[in-house]
């Protein structure tokens, strides 16, 4: 599986939160791929997002994975950025390409969320108020952890024979204000699963924006 970053230094930090507008100014400036904006004739597309956008260390990051890897290796050199009617200069960019593994694993593999998991949809997100038990609610964070890996592998038409068992140790809960007057639940914490992830990839809502991004953890 290819995974291309293109990580780009600019000459002011940039804020986790200006994910956000990293896609923007992509998405703005190639409409005519979806895969930059992740909006079709109808709206929002409903499946895993294979371009993603984040900022980590004041550094901004734009990964593509397969399909979106092509993508990314074929963006010309940034020499600014327009970021909410802000210009920021580019001092410096890199992009590197590489073969990873994706897919289920025989040993279980430990990552950390570096920013929100956004597990609930409006639905889970009764079920998960409506449970009281701790145990039940880890269950459903689980069950929901699995789906976001199914989908990711749909994304990028992996089959996967093997059942995937996810366990999370996560903190409390906290509302996550996603754009002016929404709201949506985020989850900080660990989690093990036999499956490998790509690196500083993002499942859940709102991944492409930088949100549910993980590292692995070595043991």
């Amino acid at each position: 599986m290819e995974l291309t970053t293109l990580t780009l230094c600019c000459d002011q930090s940039l804020q986790e939160n200006d994910a956000r507008l990293l896609r923007g100014f992509f998405g703005q400036r190639y409409q005519n791929r979806v895969e930059f904006h992740h909006h079709g004739p109808s709206g929002l597309l409903y499946q895993h997002p294979l371009i993603q956008y984040k900022t980590i260390g004041g550094v901004g990051r734009v990964m593509g994975l397969e399909s979106g890897s092509f993508l990314v290796r074929a963006l010309p050199e940034i020499d600014t950025l327009n970021l909410n009617g802000q210009t920021l200069n580019v001092i410096e960019q890199n992009r590197n390409t590489e073969t990873i593994a994706l897919g289920a694993t025989e040993a279980p593999v430990k990552y950390q969320f570096l920013s929100p998991w956004l597990a609930l949809n409006q639905t889970n997100h009764q079920r998960y108020n409506t449970l009281i038990n701790k145990a039940k609610r880890q269950d459903l964070l689980s069950r929901i952890l699995v789906g976001n890996l199914i989908s990711l592998c749909k994304s990028v038409r992996l089959t996967i024979t093997t059942r995937l068992k996810a366990r999370l140790s996560v903190e409390q809960p906290k509302s996550i204000e996603i754009k002016s007057g929404v709201m949506l639940t985020g989850f900080m914490g660990t989690f093990t699963v036999n499956f490998q992830l790509p690196p500083l990839w993002g499942i859940g809502k709102q991944s492409a924006r930088g949100f549910g991004t993980v590292r692995q953890i070595k043991e």
